[in-house]
């Protein structure tokens, strides 16, 4: 039979039939393994190797307030605040009801929240950047430094940014859709993030505001209604939330104090935020950045952030470059444990990654000054108050840490990766090779990066459960658990009442009788020492446990 074909169509041979559905398989498959790898990365290994240390069944860093409290609200109902839990925490445990008494069923539910994460991430850029980008900015949230530590402890910031990254995805599509439901079901995970950490109040306010810009240009009244009674609803539901809250003895409200110099420790806060930024981002950065094709204003802004670079980089040593907290030459949260473990990046490496960081940042500048303007203004109004609640964060006296930038790498993808690189309508015309040698600097940073990532959580966890195994060797051989100083997490945990005062690092009923530490005292005798492999499954390293005469 002959094939007649309607008015207008072309013949096309069925062989290209076949070809076409390969270049649309293509694209699809790179997507979901570089969500594979996304997943792998940020949670499995973790989760895989908090299981083979231990650390998956103890509490690790602030979180041993965290941990503690919601054992005692899963045993007994009762909420108890041990004066370390400066953030709102409460949405995190209640949500758990009985499941919170176990440490692993709490760490497991953070894990599962981290996955939420990773998929809000996905689905807040698939629209902005395409498929397989949105796939990179998954993998490279999930390589964040410090990103599988907090993903498999009882910390806040997976929770709460799984609660926003939720909020803005749902409001996001409400505002597209003009949905009353989707905006209220937005507004209500906004509004849980909230009960875990106040910061989460940017996704609601953020989706808010634009919710409000939209209802100006329509003029209709029935947007305006939307908008001021879903803000009220909101406003009055948090602020009786936070009354509540407060009502609870052993709080750790902030103590806030204005420093001497706003200019400079504002600055000091977003420069280094900056840079911090710059390292993670640099696999996109690299992918997209094409200098010689700028033009004046990108290249000044580039030219800009070498000599902030510069600067940054003479000012201080490579140990010191990055805000830290996690990302540090010497391991995660060093602060929580007695003495500073053995370097786990040498000071060679430790300034690639610096090196790293600087050149990203120059090509950042350029790409900001290029796509800044054209942001999604849902993730771009997000990012702004991200940003000014750190800088906010910085003036009013608090530290500010590496992780609570973690927030702002999603809107700042979606910036960097709708950056677009030209290329021919006829993929003939550029040799295998050439497409390969453009992408090899974006496939090296994000090796690196990844390997950073593992590195890190490897050592954290390490450490980490070192320090309570030889905690509990001690109380194995008859000494109280409260005559133990092994750390913040090991003292906050077994003391009686927690912390008193709130925030003071004093744990009233227990004593420094015996010292776990990294670091050896010349001339006096341990008691133990204990030897553990510092990235669980090599190296060596060894703790010292001394008396301490029950200071």
């Amino acid at each position: 039979m002959t094939r007649t074909l309607l008015p207008g169509a072309v013949s096309t041979p069925s062989s290209e039939f076949p070809r076409a559905a390969r270049r649309e398989a293509a694209p699809r498959r790179v997507a979901w393994m570089l969500l594979a790898a996304a997943g792998l990365l940020g949670v499995l290994v973790p989760l895989a190797l908090a299981t083979t240390t231990g650390g998956l069944a103890i509490p690790h860093n602030d979180a041993w307030s965290y941990s503690r409290i919601a054992q005692t609200f899963g045993n007994n109902g009762h909420i108890e605040l041990l004066g370390w839990n400066r953030s709102a925490l409460f949405g995190q445990f209640l949500v758990l009801g009985p499941l919170a008494r176990w440490v692993i069923a709490q760490h497991v539910f953070v894990a599962l929240l981290g996955v939420v994460t990773l998929a809000a991430v996905h689905d807040l850029l698939v629209d902005t950047v395409g498929r397989v980008r949105a796939a990179l900015a998954v993998l490279i949230v999930a390589t964040w430094p410090g990103f599988g530590l907090l993903a498999t402890s009882f910390m806040l910031d997976v929770p709460a940014m799984a609660a926003m990254m939720v909020c803005l995805a749902l409001g996001r599509r409400a505002l597209r859709n003009g949905s009353t439901v989707l905006l209220a079901v937005s507004i209500t995970f906004g509004l849980w993030g909230f009960t875990i950490r106040e910061q989460a109040l940017a996704a609601p306010a953020a989706v808010l505001l634009i919710a409000a810009a939209t209802a100006w240009r329509s003029r209709r009244i029935r947007d305006w209604s939307v908008v001021i009674v879903t803000s009220a609803m909101f406003l009055v539901t948090a602020t009786v939330f936070e009354l509540w809250r407060r009502s609870y003895a052993a709080g750790d409200p902030p103590v806030l104090a204005v420093p001497e110099s706003l200019v400079q420790v504002g600055g000091n806060a977003l420069v280094d935020g900056y840079f911090v930024l710059a390292l993670v981002s640099a696999p996109a950065v690299l992918l997209v950045a094409r200098p010689w094709r700028w033009g004046c204003g990108a290249l000044v802004a580039s030219a800009a952030a070498a000599v902030v670079a510069v600067v940054a980089v003479s000012n201080g040593s490579a140990e010191d470059f990055f805000v830290g907290n996690y990302l540090d030459p010497a391991g995660p949260y060093r602060a929580a444990g007695n003495g500073r473990p053995a370097e786990i990046f040498p000071a060679s490496a430790w300034w690639v990654v610096v090196a790293l960081a600087c050149v990203s940042g120059v090509l950042l500048a350029g790409v900001l000054a290029r796509r800044l303007r054209r942001v999604d203004p849902v993730l771009g109004t997000f990012g702004a108050l991200i940003v000014l609640g750190n800088l906010g964060t910085a003036l009013t006296g608090q530290e500010l840490f590496d992780r609570y930038w973690l927030l702002a790498l999603p809107p700042l993808l979606a910036v960097v990766l709708a950056e677009r690189t030209a290329r021919s309508p006829n993929p003939s015309e550029h040799p295998s090779f050439a497409r390969i040698a453009v992408r090899l600097p974006a496939v090296a940073a994000l090796a690196a990066l990844a390997g950073v990532s593992l590195v890190i959580t490897a050592a954290g966890l390490a450490y980490d459960s070192a320090r309570w195994d030889a905690a509990e060797r001690m109380v194995a051989m008859g000494v109280p658990a409260v005559d133990v100083n092994s750390g913040l997490e090991w003292n906050g945990y077994h003391s009686g009442v927690g912390m008193s005062p709130p925030g003071s690092w004093k744990f009233p009923g227990s004593r420094s009788c015996y010292r776990v530490t990294a670091s050896q005292r010349p001339g006096q005798e341990a008691e133990m020492v204990w030897s553990y492999r510092p990235l669980v499954v090599a190296g060596a390293a060894q703790l010292w446990v001394y008396r301490d005469g029950c200071r």
